[in-house]
């Protein structure tokens, strides 16, 4: 699994975004723009919980409440012993790929060249939010593209005693 370097703001326009626009034909039109013009609340109120996620605190760690089953964090523990961050790792993962099942991402559409910006967005995201909410910890957010395809743009976290914390 190879991280994905390039900070969010380096991000370029989606291209169906650009096209939006051109068909438009006004380039001063945003992406706020095209939320407003598709008709994108409840697709943005849906996407909330991608980008600011609930949680759940569990056994010392924390976990993506909808990828979170007791049984199979206590597997984990099970297999792996006492190594929470690794388990919190796992367990958080969030697989572009999979998120986006229904979704063609076909080379004509381009959309899933554009998931690992997407990845990255997500990245920040929750790493801001998640920091905010549990100023005690150290959020560490991995955000990543497996090189042979396999499993496409993957965002995770895990959480570990902050320095104040252990002194």
């Amino acid at each position: 699994m190879s991280s994905i370097k390039p900070s969010w703001s380096e991000r370029e326009l989606p291209a169906f975004f650009k096209q939006w626009r051109t068909d438009w034909k006004n380039d001063e039109l945003s992406p706020i723009s095209y939320i407003d013009y598709e008709g994108g609340v409840p697709f943005v109120l849906a996407a909330a919980w991608l980008f600011c996620p609930e949680t759940v605190e569990y056994r010392g760690g924390v976990f993506l409440k909808e990828q979170f089953r007791e049984e199979n964090v206590d597997n984990w523990f099970t297999n792996l012993g006492d190594d929470r961050e690794r388990i919190e790792a796992v367990t958080n993962q969030v697989k572009l790929w999979d998120t986006f099942v229904n979704t063609p991402l076909t080379d004509e559409n381009q959309l899933g060249e554009e998931l690992p910006q997407l990845a990255l967005a997500l990245g920040e995201c929750w790493q801001g939010v998640l920091s905010t909410r549990y100023p005690d910890l150290k959020i560490t957010v991995q955000v990543s593209d497996e090189e042979d395809g396999s499993y496409g743009p993957t965002v995770t976290f895990w959480s570990a005693p902050a320095a104040a914390a252990l002194g």
